[in-house]
């Protein structure tokens, strides 16, 4: 059943009224109104703004709605609603970035799409509408949308999977902001392939997908903020659902950090190689992110001077298409406990502010509290983050640009372990910051500063 909003309008549905002629007692029915229905759709692809409250007439239809997030088909009474787009910033504000009015005629779908980016002041809303229809039988319907502004028109092709397009026609050709009209097509599985217009170099392949009976998708080629080469993915946006395709050879984008202070530089070694991922890599210091199939692998970590010395043996990490990992070697050498610690990376760099994650990474130091403050006094401050334990990291979160300190302390103390280390944030920033032991010194802490951290260390 579809959701129905009434969106500020208020109906009496029944009113009964006596009244008295020649002694006889009337009843007046006043009849239901016969109220006529719209579904609108919100999708949110502007691949650098934050996430977004979405109103209708002052009414929040929509809250926390994130980057390639469609709301799924809303059902509305028909009416013209002032709409409202509202980025929720980091210091817990909002302002509007986006307005229009939405005439929602009696069975019709809309679905509203953001798109554009922040930062090159290009944001708008792009409307597509169309009239309700059942999906002829043993058919899906599929409508594409093309919401990636840094790519210019480019030719589609829908096949049946693996088939050779180097002479075919493509499906349809779109430029930046155009939609294809909705199409019928049978069910079965396809192979969805985007070229430049003209040419048959394939720049996004969705592999085998199947279009489904009855379905109605709504696929949007939006800016590609994972992992691997591909300038786009497919936002599949369904009555109810949606579906993220990562181009098939996407992969997995993995760093490795050596966060373990006792032990000498090491080589990294994937699936069983007897060539080194990554060499001679030293405490403190960690690898740029390299693509390798997702799936299972193992990883092995061997001391440089003598790689018979493995202190990490085929430790399993499991890799997801399209996302991107920090691997950290953490633990002791001299207490012989060593292990990778995996985490997933939000890459993602967003307009209005900074992204930090804050990563504990003390194999000496216990739970511990940090501050995030306008200076090095946390006396009167609350922690940021509090309770942390070993092998725990913040994820991104979402901070206001400016210069801050950063302070980590024993969970409940206020005597600071390690920083204050000051450092700056800027808008459209990645940050990450590892608490580490101090190099050979397990009485003492340090930090590894990663991403786009410009700091001065005291």
């Amino acid at each position: 059943m579809k959701r129905k909003y009434s969106l500020g309008l208020c109906f009496s549905l029944i009113a009964l009224t006596a009244c008295s002629d020649d002694d006889d007692d009337k009843i007046v029915i006043e009849e239901t109104p016969n109220i006529e229905y719209a579904q609108v759709r919100v999708i949110h692809a502007s691949s650098d703004a934050p996430m977004v409250n979405v109103t209708a007439d002052g009414a929040q239809l929509l809250a926390d709605v994130d980057y390639a997030v469609s709301s799924g088909l809303l059902e509305v009474e028909a009416s013209t609603y002032a709409i409202t787009v509202d980025a929720k910033l980091a210091d817990g504000t909002t302002t509007t970035v986006l307005s229009a009015d939405l005439a929602a005629a009696a069975d019709m779908e809309y679905t509203a799409v953001a798109l554009g980016n922040v930062s090159d002041e290009n944001l708008m809303l792009k409307l597509v509408a169309n009239e309700k229809a059942d999906i002829t039988a043993d058919n899906a319907r599929v409508q594409v949308l093309h919401a990636a502004p840094d790519v210019g028109l480019v030719d589609i092709y829908v096949t049946e999977p693996m088939a050779d397009i180097a002479m075919m026609e493509p499906t349809l050709s779109a430029n930046y902001m155009d939609n294809s009209d909705q199409l019928e097509v049978p069910t079965a599985d396809y192979q969805i392939r985007i070229t430049p217009n003209g040419d048959k170099t394939v720049v996004f392949d969705s592999g085998t997908v199947n279009l489904a009976a009855g379905n109605d998708y709504f696929i949007s080629a939006i800016p590609n903020e994972w992992s691997g080469d591909s300038p786009v993915a497919l936002l599949v946006a369904l009555p109810d659902a949606q579906v993220l395709l990562n181009d098939v050879s996407s992969g997995s984008d993995i760093r490795v950090v050596h966060a373990v202070a006792d032990a000498p530089a090491v080589d990294v070694f994937l699936d069983g190689s007897m060539t080194p991922a990554i060499d001679m890599l030293s405490f403190g210091q960690f690898a740029g992110y390299v693509n390798i199939p997702e799936g299972m692998h193992t990883v092995t970590v061997a001391a440089d001077a003598d790689n018979s010395v493995e202190v990490i043996k085929d430790a399993e990490v499991d890799l997801m298409l399209g996302a991107s990992y920090s691997v950290l070697a953490v633990g002791s050498l001299s207490n012989n406990d060593i292990s990778p610690w995996a985490f997933a990376e939000h890459t993602r760099r967003i307009a209005t502010e900074a992204r930090l994650n804050v990563i504990h990474a003390s194999y000496s130091a216990g739970n511990v509290d940090v501050y995030l403050t306008p200076t090095a006094d946390i006396s009167a401050s609350e922690p940021a983050l509090t309770d942390v334990p070993f092998k725990a990291a913040s994820g991104s979160l979402s901070v206001a640009p400016g210069d801050y300190t950063v302070s980590v302390t024993v969970t409940g103390t206020k005597t600071v372990a390690i920083g204050p280390l000051p450092v700056s944030l800027a808008a459209n920033g990645l940050y990450s910051v590892a608490a580490v032991d101090a190099e050979n010194d397990t009485s003492m802490f340090s930090v590894i500063l990663m991403d786009d951290f410009v700091a001065e260390e005291e």
